[in-house]
């Protein structure tokens, strides 16, 4: 953390300020590739703040991090024009370094283009509400625009929150791969044995691609019974900042 904070003005990326000039992420000129954390949810949840942000950030801005090696983070924000962050959202942006926030949506090129995709390897696409009335139906704007970003921006790891596991299987789709076609027939034999676990056989999900919520929500139902399994996954995500402990050291 900083010693001292940074003023509001400058954790807006797509304006200047009397102490920064610039405007877009490329004319930053950063030493490290940048990190893009697109976020698709109401403008309510973006001005309170949402916690899942707070969560990437902590092992990102960990202590057991050097700051030479510090990569920078945009928050692309899909708000309305008259909403913005409240203080309390950008008082804890200010307390660390090399983070950013702009109004945009994940789906205009122009919006990525400012962010800086090209001179980011990772982006993360993450959904906090729901706008369709068929639960199936939540995923396809994420899986449309991955899509979309897979084929323009290939260089870049993309990766996407799902809310369905059974949703996984139109990631990096392509009609004309025959290993792909295989794969469906082999999964499709494991979910008519009745397995839950298909999914992992997706390739997008094995290299760390997709995630979804909802894995997090099955393992933490199990607490009540192995009360060691809370502490267990904070350390595999490396939100634990114990003495000694593991932390997150690379989403590569």
């Amino acid at each position: 953390m900083l010693k001292k904070k940074r003023p509001y003005c400058c954790l807006k990326l797509s304006e200047s300020c009397e102490h920064c000039p610039y405007t877009t992420a490329r004319e930053y000129n950063w030493k490290n590739s940048a990190i893009i954390v697109a976020v698709d949810q109401s403008s309510r949840n973006v001005r309170r703040g949402s916690p899942g942000i707070f969560n990437l950030i902590l092992p990102l801005r960990s202590y057991f991090r050097s700051p030479h090696e510090l990569r920078p983070i945009v928050l692309l924000l899909n708000t309305k024009e008259h909403h913005a962050p409240n203080s309390v959202f950008l008082d804890i942006m200010a307390s660390f370094p090399l983070i950013y926030w702009m109004r945009g949506n994940f789906s205009n090129v122009d919006d990525l283009l400012r962010a800086g995709i090209c001179q980011s390897e990772h982006m993360v696409m993450a959904r906090e509400s729901a706008t369709y009335h068929q639960e199936y139906l939540d995923d396809c704007d994420s899986v449309i625009n991955a899509q979309i970003i897979h084929r323009t921006f290939p260089k870049v790891k993309l990766i996407t929150e799902l809310s369905h596991f059974s949703n996984m299987r139109f990631m990096e789709f392509s009609p004309d791969n025959e290993y792909a076609m295989q794969q469906s027939k082999f999964e499709k034999k494991q979910r008519d044995r009745g397995s839950h676990l298909h999914f992992m056989f997706r390739l997008p999900f094995a290299k760390g691609s997709v995630f979804s919520a909802n894995l997090i929500d099955r393992l933490l139902y199990q607490s009540f019974v192995k009360p060691y399994l809370v502490d267990f996954l904070k350390i595999m995500l490396g939100t634990e900042e114990s003495h000694g402990s593991g932390s997150l050291v690379s989403v590569s």
